[in-house]
């Protein structure tokens, strides 16, 4: 949870100097409006940009020679994001009052994660912070880049599937009432299917309880949507979930693929930056952001406590570490190169997601195109067929 010191400002709420390193005056009164002003900038979000640039600007002032509190307050004064700069703010005041720096952004769960943290002490630790805060805003800017082209893969679909539907709701409500009219005037019985699509929309613009049928029907897809997503962020949901999506066909092997490349991707970060394996395994289980996956590497780090090696812990578990890597990370064990090794099996796999990403894509959209072809004709079918038999009828 975020500090409740409230800082307004730049230099208002805080000491510029503070050279004995005490807090600002607890008792300072702070007026309704600077407290509301306050709140609703901590309310603006923080892109990946500005992460980025607070540690690679931050590796550069400390190289070149700049004190950590000299540095994040050149770097205040350069953010653009307000909220950026009052969480700089803050953990100057937590340094300044003998905090180290990884303790200080620890504060801040939501925007640096536990392995940021993680990478930050340990480069505290061996003097090589500078380094580690680069690193750390490549493997932002990695990690930031291979989940936009999953996302990219997933988003294609779901735009072209919902637009198809507001069309065919629209022909429904608008078009289908005018041709039932047409229809009413020519008489005789109408064909199934163009019946079918006329009690449709004879439902969707009749009521239920006083309630529009479209609106009711929004109002139940969005409660399941609601509550599939909470369920989903429950931890039972959540493993669920993702076993479910495990098993499904393409996205399977994808969301298997994209998970094992996040975890090599993480693990050689960490055992490069000179964290322990022991806990550069418990900060890569929290990064993974697989339920299943985190369980499993949480058991690993266990295991590896009581003397048990990670291959021989995941040979028997090859539904979710392929032989490939039971057998990279055997190796990897043996030569001590873990970093090494890990990132060779993380580029293996984001080459192996991107690949899988491009190739869905390119499935996905001619079922797309035959699905909305198919849509379109029985529309066409469904309307035209009654007006033909009409012109039959008449000659």
């Amino acid at each position: 949870m975020e500090p409740n010191s409230i800082h307004i400002g730049s230099e208002s709420n805080r000491s510029t100097s503070n050279a004995g390193g005490q807090m600002p005056n607890p008792k300072k009164k702070v007026g309704f409006m600077a407290v509301l002003n306050d709140y609703l900038i901590r309310l603006q979000s923080i892109k990946i940009s500005d992460k980025v640039s607070f540690f690679r600007l931050l590796a550069t002032m400390i190289n070149a020679g700049v004190s950590i509190v000299k540095a994040l307050e050149i770097l205040k004064e350069q953010m653009e994001n307000k909220h950026m700069k009052l969480i700089i703010s803050d953990i100057i005041t937590h340094i300044e009052s003998g905090s180290s720096f990884s303790k200080s952004i620890s504060a801040y769960p939501k925007y640096f994660s536990e392995s940021q943290v993680g990478m930050v002490e340990a480069g505290e630790a061996t003097g090589r912070l500078n380094q580690t805060l680069l690193q750390i805003a490549d493997e932002i800017e990695k990690e930031a880049a291979f989940r936009s082209r999953i996302k990219g893969a997933m988003i294609y679909p779901i735009v072209i599937i919902g637009v198809t539907v507001a069309a065919f709701v629209l022909v429904m409500v608008v078009v289908m009432p005018k041709i039932k009219n047409m229809f009413t005037d020519l008489g005789g019985e109408l064909p199934a299917l163009t019946q079918s699509l006329i009690d449709l929309s004879d439902f969707l613009l009749s009521d239920t309880w006083g309630i529009s049928n479209i609106l009711l029907i929004i109002i139940i897809f969005a409660a399941i949507i609601f509550s599939l997503m909470r369920w989903k962020k429950t931890r039972v949901g959540a493993r669920l979930w993702t076993r479910f999506v495990f098993r499904m066909p393409l996205f399977g092997k994808l969301s298997k693929k994209a998970s094992l490349a996040q975890f090599c991707r993480s693990l050689s970060t960490m055992v490069g930056s000179g964290i322990p394996i022991i806990k550069a395994l418990q900060i890569t289980a929290t990064s993974v952001g697989n339920p299943v996956y985190q369980s499993r590497i949480y058991q690993i780090a266990e295991d590896v406590k009581q003397g048990i090696s990670m291959a021989e812990n995941m040979k028997d578990d090859t539904y979710y570490f392929p032989s490939m890597v039971v057998g990279m990370i055997g190796v990897a064990e043996q030569t001590a190169q873990m970093d090494a090794i890990t990132e060779k099996m993380a580029k293996y796999y984001e080459e192996e997601v991107d690949s899988m990403v491009k190739g869905l894509s390119s499935l996905m959209e001619p079922l797309i195109m035959i699905v909305i072809g198919a849509g379109v004709g029985f529309l066409v079918v469904a309307v035209m067929e009654p007006i033909l038999s009409a012109s039959d009828l008449a000659v």
